[in-house]
């Protein structure tokens, strides 16, 4: 990104804060240029980690993202091109995590047209979604019954390299939240002597009508204990300066609810880093069932430091504990 496009970002962004917050935007702006130098914070760190609100020493303590794209440089080197193939394409991620991914689920490209159709006799509501994609983009959840033309969504999904997968039916605690799967997200390194530590985490909630949970879609991430799986305070979102202790979609309580089938979800992210050794830092996206936790994606090489620090503990220590 040219300085200019990101003069322009922080720019915008104070602007947004002198609406929601008052205060002046020059101040902004120029607080927040130091904190890029000094701290490599995006605008979104400062908006959305209130660094507005925080000394110089705390904001040391966050991990912004430049530091996190430090961390994944030197954490994530080991990875051959095959591995890196494997995290970025989700029908290989799915082929290879199969222990973790319980799921149906056709990659169309490599399906034949009886399979596709098969698939869509046997599940009604499934999901669409790009092979290859980021921030929840590109997701659908359609029904069977309303493709009117099979043979020409079997040609789509074909070209687009999409895949069609079973609808994950989540706990009934969280279902009540939001019916769009709320993931967990765990972010997970490798210290030096190869043992795993889980970073921080978070439970991601999807907006009212939305499909994905994700924080870019519109979702509120609220932050989580990693002992006890409990939502130790308010969510935020990226785009207001506001807390949400309740659910903007369900009206529910979020400060205090623990996770069901915590030491399951905690150990798939700790079990999931061995099927790749050479993994050293990813965010893993994590679905909890009636029966267990379903791995949904590892997000290798953007992990996400916002939505793991809404606890106000910065994970910056823990990271460098872990870098040689």
């Amino acid at each position: 990104m040219s300085r200019w496009s990101a003069g322009k970002k922080i720019y915008h962004m104070a602007k947004r804060l002198k609406e929601q917050r008052g205060g002046f935007t020059v101040m902004y702006f120029i607080d927040a240029l130091r904190c890029s130098y000094r701290h490599q914070a995006s605008p979104e760190n400062y908006f959305v980690l209130r660094f507005y609100e925080l000394k110089d020493w705390e904001r040391q303590t966050y991990l912004t993202s430049g530091r996190s794209a430090r961390a994944d440089k030197e954490l994530n080197q080991s990875m051959t091109e095959e591995k890196e193939k494997i995290m970025s394409h989700k029908h290989l991620f799915y082929q290879n995590f199969s222990d973790f991914v319980h799921r149906d689920y056709l990659y169309v490209p490599e399906a034949s047209y009886a399979e596709f159709s098969a698939f869509l006799d046997v599940h009604d509501a499934f999901i669409v979604k790009p092979d290859r994609g980021i921030m929840g983009q590109g997701i659908e959840k359609l029904c069977a019954r309303d493709v009117e033309d099979r043979k020409a969504f079997y040609e789509k999904c074909r070209t687009e390299k999409r895949l069609v997968e079973q609808v994950i039916e989540q706990h009934e605690a969280l279902d009540k939240i939001s019916p769009c799967v709320n993931s967990v997200r765990i972010n997970a390194a490798r210290d030096v002597r190869g043992r795993v530590r889980l970073i921080g985490g978070c439970l991601k909630c999807g907006a009212k009508g939305a499909v994905a949970d994700n924080f870019h879609s519109g979702g509120a991430a609220y932050p989580l204990n990693l002992e006890h799986g409990a939502v130790t305070g308010p969510g935020r979102n990226n785009t207001e300066i506001k807390d949400y202790e309740y659910h903007s979609g369900s009206s529910v309580y979020m400060p205090g609810f623990t996770l069901p089938h915590w030491e399951a979800v905690r150990a798939c992210a700790i079990q999931a880093m061995e099927v790749i050794p050479e993994l050293g830092y990813v965010g893993w996206d994590i679905a909890v069932t009636q029966g267990g936790a379903e791995l949904i994606e590892g997000n290798c090489h953007w992990p996400g430091g916002n939505i793991i620090q809404l606890d106000k503990i910065g994970k910056y220590p823990l990271i460098k504990e872990c870098l040689k």
